[in-house]
C-alpha cells in the first residue's frame, strides 16, 4: 500500500483532508524531482568543464614572442664633402628628419636553427603594417606563442595588395593607404633641410621582397619565457649612397633607396 493510500484511508470520507494530503505529497514529489534535476545539471556542467580542460590546446606554457618595430635614429646627418674610396662625397640635401615609416608586410615566421625549409613557425599571417613614428609609443607588430627551441632566423614578406584585395582593405584605417590604385608597399614621411629651409616629403614605393633576417645571437626560447624581437631600420643606411645624403624627393634615387632599405633591416633580441 502506498503512502497516499494509507493517508487517504486514515482520512476516511473527509474530502478536504484527502485533498490536503494529496497536495502535500505532490509538493514533496515535485521538490524531489527538482533536487534530482539540479544534481543532474551540476553533474553535466562538471563533465563539460573537465572535458574542455582536458581537450584544450592552449599554448600557455610555450615561449611567448613579441615583435616590435624600431627606428635606430630619425636623423640623417650632414657629412663633410670630399672623396672617400674614390667616390665623391656630396650631399643633395643637408640633412633629413624622419617623421614616420610604414611598410606593408605579411607572413612573419620564425625558423629553428639550421632549418633550411620554408615551414617555420608562424608568428603572424595576415597583412599588417610596420609602422613607426616619432609621436607613437612602442610599435608592436605581433605577439604569439611558438614551440620552445633555438631560433636563428625570422622571415618577413614586404607585401603588395593584389587588385582583387583592394576593395577588402580600402576602408581599413590601418591598411587603406596601401589599398589604392598605386598599391604602394612603402611610405616614408619626413623633412629635408637645405640650409635653413625645410621641405616635407613622402617617399613612396611599390617594391616587394622576401626578407630573411638572421638573428644574432641565436634565440634560445624556453617554456614560459617572454622574448622581444626588434625589427630595426636606420635611415642613415638607406638615405645615403657612398655616405652622401640622397634627396628622397628626387625620383632618380628611388631604386638606390629601395635596395638599401631591403638590405639594411636588422632583427635582434631586445634587451629588457
Amino acid at each position: 500500500m502506498t503512502e497516499l493510500e494509507r493517508k487517504c484511508r486514515k482520512a476516511g470520507g473527509n474530502v478536504n483532508k484527502k485533498s490536503n494530503i494529496f497536495n502535500e505529497l505532490l509538493i514533496k514529489h515535485f521538490e524531489k524531482i527538482m533536487k534530482n534535476l539540479l544534481l543532474l545539471t551540476f553533474a553535466m556542467v562538471s563533465i563539460i568543464f573537465i572535458s574542455s580542460c582536458s581537450d584544450s590546446t592552449s599554448p600557455a606554457g610555450d615561449p611567448k614572442v613579441k615583435v616590435i618595430a624600431d627606428l635606430a635614429t630619425p636623423y640623417v646627418n650632414m657629412i663633410e664633402k670630399g672623396i672617400k674610396n674614390n667616390h665623391i662625397l656630396e650631399n643633395e640635401v643637408d640633412s633629413i628628419k624622419i617623421v614616420r615609416i610604414r611598410v606593408l608586410m605579411s607572413r612573419m615566421m620564425l625558423f629553428p636553427e639550421n632549418d633550411n625549409t620554408t615551414s617555420g613557425n608562424v608568428v603572424k599571417v595576415e597583412p599588417f603594417v610596420y609602422d613607426i613614428s616619432l609621436t607613437g609609443g612602442e610599435a608592436i607588430l605581433a605577439t604569439n606563442n611558438v614551440p620552445s627551441g633555438l631560433y636563428d632566423r625570422i622571415k618577413l614578406e614586404i607585401h603588395r595588395f593584389s587588385t582583387s584585395e583592394l576593395s577588402q582593405y580600402a576602408s581599413d584605417p590601418i591598411l587603406m593607404d596601401f589599398a589604392t590604385s598605386e598599391r604602394y608597399t612603402i611610405l616614408i614621411e619626413g623633412i629635408t633641410y637645405i640650409g635653413e629651409n625645410p621641405s616635407t616629403f613622402i617617399f613612396k614605393s611599390d617594391a616587394v621582397a622576401n626578407l630573411s633576417l638572421q638573428l644574432e645571437p641565436t634565440l634560445n626560447l624556453s617554456n614560459g619565457s617572454n622574448t622581444t624581437i626588434s625589427i630595426e631600420v636606420d635611415p642613415n643606411f638607406f638615405f645615403k649612397k657612398w655616405e652622401s645624403i640622397l634627396d628622397p624627393a628626387d625620383s632618380k634615387n628611388k631604386n638606390d633607396i629601395e635596395n638599401s632599405l631591403m638590405n639594411t633591416i636588422k632583427a635582434f633580441k631586445k634587451k629588457n
